[in-house]
Formats: structure tokens, C-alpha cells, sequence
């Protein structure tokens, strides 16, 4: 990838990786890329962290690996660059004339990812090093600019392509676990239907209310047949889902339907505050998770969650049903209200732990 920017900018790329997390700025001819490394170390004399690593879940607004999720916050040390941010506002690279410094960990993507992850970096800073590129490519400056559009042009399209193939695997993942519930209770209910027509004899005194267990059955199997193979149901269901306006990411895998939230705001006494990103897990059977991607306050990931176990309360019983119906999108809309409501009655922590909104 660096060698296509540097054939169509006509500019000299390297690309520095360094385990010590620190690369000295380059002087020489070259764009320089460093990877996950700082102009300054950030462990003084080898022994403090004076940049300590952080948990950095999204990059450019894509998920990135969880053994992965390792970047450098924002600093004002001296010999710090000058930092760019996303469109989410996280810090993602730094400039130092020509050096581009990477702060999150760029190579522990996918191979695919990466390279997106790695062109929208490029587009990011190219154009805030124009000076250098002047300097370096024979283009000038109007044919330069025009070159960026073009390769950012080619991101979009990249990220596009990215984005459907994705989307497709989500919503195929998805298809999967609903037909494998669906097959799985159409089997159990044809071999209960079997056990009780075999042992209706046996069991005269029970013959009444046995024959209405079968008839609930039955209606409940032609229910599932008819609805078994409905892929454009299920579609919907997900889209749905999707579109909820705190939705940012969905994931299906093992069982398990997995919700990335965008920061939720809760309001208490006249007060906003901001209590993070949330990731929501929805067990198939039955279980619910929610942890804090951004702003736990210790083992607290929001005044009514410990350790990722949310207090439910009343609303316990009638998540269970929407689960048992398979009402995802109407769950996930009463499991977001639950983030965005603080009861002071029932909260664990004070909300005033978490940082007030600012307008």
C-alpha cells in the first residue's frame, strides 16, 4: 500500500516498527512511517510508563481486534507531535514534519482491515505534511492535491467494499443462529409430540390435559415451519436493529448477539453525564452482559452494573420473554433505556463518579 501512494505521489514512503515504542524522527528524503511508536519514549529512565497504553476499541469507526485494542493517549510532552483524531475524536496518529507516528496497533489487524485502516491513516496525514510532499515529489501543487482526492476517493471505495462484505457475514452469521434455534425447537417439539402420542394409553388420568400440551405444540410447529425459512424476517429483524440510533455495531457468533453501543448520556438533577460505550451481550439463552468499553469507574461499569452484571429489577421478567420470543430489536431499545436511566434508590455508585457532559 505504501508503495502505490509513493508511485502516485511520487514520493519516497518507509515504514519503521520499533518494540521499544519509540522511534526518533527521521530527517532524511522520505515519508516516514512509524508504527505504534512515539517521538518521545514513553517509559522514562526504563523503569516509569510516562505514556502508559490504552484500551482502544474503534479506529477510523471500525472494530478493531480484541487482542489488539492497544493505542497511546494524547499528550503535551515535550518533543510530542502534533496529534490527528478520527471523526469520533481518537487520537490516532501524530506528525513530526515528515513522520507519521502511528498510535494504535496498526499491524495486530486483519490483513484486509489493515490496509484500510492503514490508507485512511494516509489520507488523514498527507495532507497535513503537504510541505514535505512539495518538497519531495516533482508534482505540483495542484496535481499533488488532486492525487490525494483521488487516493482518498479510492479508500471510500475500499471502505465500501469492506463494509458490505462485512455486513454480509453478520447477516449471514445471523441467518445461521436463527435457523439453528428454529431446527433445534422444531426437533424437540416433534420428538415431545412422539413421547406423548406413544404414552397417551399409559396415562388416562392425564389424557386432558396431556391432549392440550399436543394441540399447543402443534400449533407451535406449523407456526415455525412456516416461518423457518423467512431469511428476508430475519433481515429485517437486524436491520432493525442496526438502525437503532445508539446502535453503532452488531455482531453474531456462537449463540450470542453482541451490541456495541455509541456513548450513552444519562441525565441526573438537571445534569448530563457521559458514561461511555457499552458492549451488550445477549445470550440466546437467556443471559444478559453489559460492560463499559470507555469510562468504568473501577469495577463499575455504570451505577446500576458490577462487573458487567447489570441490576435489572423489574424489568428482569419481561427481558426474559422479549428473549424467549426473539424481540431483539424491542429488547436492545429497553436494554439502552436501562443505560441512559440512573435511579438513585437502587444505583451501586453515584452517577457524579462519571464525568459531566459538557455543551
Amino acid at each position: 500500500m505504501l508503495r502505490h501512494y509513493a508511485q502516485r505521489l511520487e514520493v519516497p514512503f518507509s515504514f519503521v516498527g520499533n518494540q521499544r515504542r519509540y522511534a526518533r524522527p527521521s530527517r532524511g528524503e522520505t515519508i516516514t512511517v512509524h508504527h505504534f511508536a512515539l517521538p518521545t519514549p514513553p517509559i522514562l529512565f526504563g523503569l516509569f510508563p510516562r505514556v502508559p497504553e490504552i484500551r482502544l476499541p474503534f479506529a477510523f469507526g471500525y472494530p478493531l481486534a480484541p487482542p489488539a485494542q492497544h493505542g497511546f493517549p494524547p499528550g503535551s510532552h515535550i518533543g510530542r507531535g502534533r496529534i490527528l483524531r478520527d471523526e469520533e475524536g481518537r487520537a490516532v496518529a501524530e506528525i513530526v514534519e515528515g513522520n507519521i507516528y502511528v498510535l494504535f496497533n496498526l499491524l495486530g489487524q486483519d490483513g484486509e482491515l489493515r490496509t484500510l485502516l492503514l490508507r485512511c491513516l494516509l489520507d488523514l496525514s498527507l495532507p497535513r505534511v503537504l510541505t514535505e510532499l512539495r518538497s519531495l515529489s516533482p508534482l505540483g501543487w495542484d496535481p499533488l492535491q488532486a492525487t490525494l482526492e483521488t487516493l482518498r476517493q479510492e479508500t471510500e471505495e475500499a471502505a465500501g467494499g469492506w463494509n458490505r462484505r462485512r455486513q454480509a457475514k453478520v447477516r449471514q452469521a445471523y441467518i445461521q443462529e436463527c435457523r439453528s434455534r428454529v431446527h433445534e425447537e422444531m426437533a424437540f417439539l416433534e420428538q415431545e409430540m412422539r413421547l406423548l402420542e406413544e404414552n397417551l394409553e399409559e396415562y388416562a388420568r392425564r389424557i386432558t390435559a396431556e391432549t392440550r400440551r399436543l394441540s399447543t405444540y402443534r400449533e407451535r410447529l406449523n407456526t415455525l415451519r412456516s416461518t423457518a425459512s423467512s431469511q428476508a424476517q430475519h433481515l429485517k429483524e437486524l436491520d432493525d436493529l442496526k438502525e437503532l440510533p445508539e446502535v453503532r455495531e452488531v455482531q453474531v457468533q456462537d449463540g450470542r448477539i453482541t451490541v456495541f453501543t455509541a456513548p450513552i448520556h444519562a441525565e441526573y438533577e438537571g445534569r448530563e453525564f457521559c458514561l461511555g460505550s457499552y458492549r451488550i451481550e445477549i445470550s440466546l439463552a437467556g443471559d444478559i452482559r453489559i460492560w463499559n468499553l470507555t469510562g468504568a469507574v473501577g469495577a463499575y461499569d455504570h451505577p446500576h452494573i458490577y462487573q458487567g452484571r447489570p441490576c435489572l429489577g423489574n424489568t428482569r421478567e419481561g427481558i426474559a420473554k422479549l428473549i424467549g420470543e426473539y424481540q431483539f430489536v424491542a429488547l436492545v431499545y429497553v436494554l439502552l433505556d436501562f443505560l441512559k436511566t440512573v435511579n438513585p434508590k437502587d444505583w451501586r455508585v453515584p452517577i457524579v463518579y462519571w464525568q459531566e457532559s459538557r455543551s
